[in-house]
């Protein structure tokens, strides 16, 4: 065996799996950032865990047609049944 050889088997077991537990660790730090992972206490009573923030609620009256023909009918144009 040449050392070229030992070399590239030894890049091979150690370096490889070393760099791939990196890459993984990153995407677990990443993805922990991306979700904002922090912990809270219990507010209010019943030790309630609910953000403080609420989302806006949706206007009165406005509909939203994600699915079916109506949106078929958006999207397009001179579309009939």
């Amino acid at each position: 065996m040449t050392n070229n050889t030992f070399s590239r088997r030894m890049t091979r077991y150690i370096a490889l799996p070393i760099m791939s537990a990196g890459i993984i660790g990153g995407a677990a730090l990443g993805m922990a950032g991306m979700a904002n992972a922090t912990t809270s206490t219990p507010s209010g009573p019943g030790y309630s865990y609910a953000p403080a923030v609420k989302a806006p609620a949706a206007a009165a009256g406005q509909t939203h047609h994600h699915s079916g023909v109506t949106h078929v009918q958006t999207v397009v144009p001179g579309y009939t049944r």
